[in-house]
């Protein structure tokens, strides 16, 4: 089936969604399939490994924003995607999955190509660029998810094959990871100028560049990966039943499809139960991931480990999603649950020791239970969900784990400030050791804090079914 057979059409304000003309054959549906697994594995790993990731926060800088910039960009680029979450979602399930993944193509291209543009120091006009750019690649990111997944999925139950999602799962996670592994690689390198010159010696150049030249270079590369993204959205194709809706229906019906989403979900004892495992496991772990700069100084690792550290952790994709789809064909929902909590329960609690060097051992746990949580909360969602509800209900995932780190990251920072009010200054203490001393305390209490919150999802689960059945 050629891409001349889609249409997405706007006449007289009423839209016509892609659909496919004529009966396909068994062998077509798993051909098709088979196309959008390949095209859904590249659309990925070009839109997850992003080459600035390991200078995220230093490029920022290097443009010349100021730290409470660099935190008000991090929050409106979170808060978009609470917001366009949702109705994303339900927007894929009624004007097209292919559509929204279009969609985020096009916005992922065009925040790259903002930063390309933004002037280096450039002031207030800096500031609104990079606002610009974090809106679009917050939605970029709620367009993207649940879209991909659902497309892909139910391309393969039309073949027949959806049994084989565990192992589509597996081998894109796997080469997800690789692809984050080297562009975090070459985006490290890349930013350094004394790396940049070594190779321009080695290749006998007499060629040499400075820190100013090399900012925008993640950047470019960055650029040249979202246009495979946009490429690869196109190259997808959808089965899909034949609508024809106004603007006005189908902004009504994406809203209309957002509650049956949601009251599917309250109503359903295994989804219900998957959205708060994830909540508690992701966003326990995220904040982690936040401050793991921090915890490799405390450990006394030297900065120059850092981005081998994140690219290491990135490898562990390579086995680990062989090891959750082997827990989700022997296992339930629930035993697998409860093994991840012990994961990050033996995790944090390494943490919590702070032991220089051999601290580096407990955060593998949580590497490994995060890249695990993903799996599992994927397979099972969309074995679960309905097809025409699957890119909605994919959506309040990310929803609920994105809000779930918002609020711990807020507490969080309650508590750092409670614990830096009741400290005694001490005589001759650097302010990086009393800054340090404080994070120590608060990571101490990760552990008790996860407890808490693993027993207050059971309590949650159990009173809401446990009524449901009363009735």
């Amino acid at each position: 089936m050629r891409d001349g057979n889609w249409r997405f059409v706007l006449r007289s304000a009423r839209i016509e969604y892609p659909v496919f003309r004529i009966t396909m054959s068994a062998t077509d549906l798993e051909n098709t399939a088979l196309r959008n697994v390949r095209h859904f594995t590249l659309f990925r790993m070009f839109f997850s490994a992003r080459f600035y990731y390991p200078v995220y926060a230093l490029l920022f800088l290097d443009y010349g924003l100021t730290l409470p910039q660099f935190a008000m960009l991090n929050g409106l680029w979170a808060l978009t995607i609470v917001v366009l979450e949702i109705p994303s979602g339900a927007l894929a399930d009624t004007v097209g999955r292919r559509n929204l993944l279009i969609l985020a193509g096009v916005c992922m291209v065009v925040e790259m190509g903002v930063l390309l543009v933004a002037p280096i120091g450039g002031g207030t006009l800096l500031f609104v660029l990079f606002a610009i750019n974090r809106v679009l690649s917050g939605a970029a990111e709620a367009a993207a998810s649940g879209a991909d997944e659902a497309l892909v999925y139910d391309s393969m139950k039309a073949a027949g094959i959806e049994s084989r999602w565990g192992h589509v799962l597996e081998r894109v996670q796997r080469d997800t990871s690789l692809a984050f592994f080297f562009a975090m690689m070459i985006g490290a390198a890349c930013y350094d100028p004394e790396m940049v010159n070594a190779v321009f010696k080695t290749l006998g150049s007499a060629f040499r560049v400075e820190q100013a030249q090399l900012i925008k270079v993640p950047i470019v590369l960055t650029f040249l990966s979202s246009l495979v993204v946009l490429w690869m959205a196109f190259r997808m194709q959808e089965v899909a039943h034949e609508k024809s809706l106004t603007v006005r229906e189908t902004l009504a019906q994406s809203w209309q499809q957002s509650l049956v989403g949601a009251r599917w979900i309250w109503a359903t004892s295994l989804p219900f139960g998957i959205i708060l495992a994830a909540m508690v496991l992701d966003s326990v772990i995220r904040q982690f991931l936040t401050l793991a700069s921090e915890y490799w100084n405390v450990i006394h690792l030297p900065i120059a480990s850092y981005g081998l550290i994140g690219s290491g952790m990135a490898l562990m994709g390579v086995f680990v999603p062989r090891l959750a789809r082997y827990m989700a064909d022997h296992g339930t929902p629930l035993k697998n649950f409860l093994w991840l909590v012990g994961a990050v329960f033996v995790g944090l609690y390494g943490l919590a020791m702070a032991i220089p060097y051999w601290g580096i051992v407990p955060a593998i746990f949580l590497y490994a239970s995060i890249q695990m949580t993903g799996y599992f909360v994927s397979r099972y969602l969309n074995e679960a969900a309905p097809s025409e509800q699957r890119a909605t209900i994919l959506s309040f995932r990310g929803l609920s784990t994105n809000f779930a780190y918002g609020v711990v990251s807020m507490l969080y920072s309650g508590f750092i400030v409670a614990i830096k009010a009741r400290q005694e200054p001490v005589d001759g203490m650097s302010d990086e050791i009393a800054q340090q001393l404080v994070f120590v305390e608060s990571i101490t209490w990760f552990p008790l804090y996860f407890v808490c919150s693993v027993a207050l999802v059971f309590l949650v689960h159990r009173l809401r079914f446990k009524r449901t059945k009363g009735n």
